[in-house]
């Protein structure tokens, strides 16, 4: 992280150790807030950001299921987003906004609580390693599982539900996995700790659907997006523990990850135990569009200037 960066706080860039919350804040103590995560790339045409608007419109669904009011429209948020990211060193490649309740009461209820608003730019490079990006990642599934969905609004993005992906990301670390798999309160395959999953068999391509308690992944939709615009038919539906390790391939999906072969579940290898030919056509697929190299998907790149 770049402690000599800028980042954007209530209205005004401010320098990054000056960018401080009160120990009372609300969200702080609850989870009572909503974020995003956003790439930068490198295209042929400058800096991008990726599917910004997406994002932004994410960012305030978000917001309305917990009733933290934005008090900015979609249009301003892409501004101010961008105004940040000019603001600070041209190597970061990660963008976090994120509301939240403030401070004024120690009670539950936050209707009244003012909300807070920054955004933040860091360089994070492969989230999981660059080996795992190219030889693929090893996961475990966790004994933590995904909430029902009558017990959160797991399809938002908000701070206080990542508590059961922290757990997950522990125990994978702990096991020396990679990362962790969750199951959802049917047992079914929900996501990973920060990412969604996406299964190969019979050149056929899944996912599961929103209501297995996932998160609306951008990503996610891009990449369904680019298969079936390849060929491959695409499906969203429930998908159990046991069909992941006959699967042909398996990789996930995220902002953070982007797409990340799965070799290995629970010591099971997939497939060959290398990244399929699939997942790698679509990791190439995205690596072009990301880079701005195929012009069919350009609206998806908001350009800095």
């Amino acid at each position: 992280m770049d402690s000599a960066g800028k980042i954007w706080m209530d209205g005004k860039l401010v320098d990054w150790d000056k960018a401080n919350v009160h120990i009372m804040t609300h969200g702080l103590h609850y989870g009572g807030g909503v974020f995003e995560g956003i790439r930068i790339y490198e295209t042929t045409r400058g800096r991008a950001i990726f599917r910004l608007r997406d994002h932004m419109m994410r960012f305030l669904d978000s917001a309305k299921v917990i009733d933290l009011n934005i008090p900015y429209t979609v249009d301003e948020l892409c501004e101010i987003v961008k105004e940040t990211v000019r603001a600070n060193d041209p190597k970061v490649d990660y963008i976090r906004p994120i509301a939240y309740y403030g401070s004024g009461t120690v009670g539950l209820n936050p209707i009244k609580l003012p909300t807070r608003l920054a955004i933040a730019c860091v360089y994070m490079g492969p989230y999981l390693g660059t080996d795992q990006q190219k030889k693929g990642a090893k996961v475990i599934t966790s004994s933590w599982e995904k909430p029902s969905n009558r017990a959160a609004a797991l399809n938002a993005k908000i701070c206080g539900n990542y508590i059961n992906s922290v757990l997950a990301r522990l125990e994978a670390v702990k096991r020396g996995a990679d990362e962790a798999i969750m199951l959802n309160a049917d047992g079914n395959v929900a996501e990973g700790t920060g990412e969604n999953i996406f299964m190969i068999k019979s050149e056929k391509i899944f996912t599961p659907g929103m209501a297995s308690g996932i998160l609306r992944g951008i990503t996610r939709d891009s990449v369904m997006q680019l298969a079936s615009d390849l060929g491959y038919h695409v499906e969203e539906r429930d998908i159990t523990r046991s069909e992941l390790y006959v699967a042909d391939e398996v990789f996930m999906t995220g902002t953070a990850a982007e797409i990340m072969p799965i070799v290995e579940i629970d010591s099971k290898k997939i497939g060959s135990g290398e990244p399929g030919p699939i997942t790698l056509k679509l990791q190439k697929a995205f690596s072009e569009v990301t880079r701005g190299t195929n012009a069919k998907y350009l609206s998806w790149l908001d350009f800095i200037g």
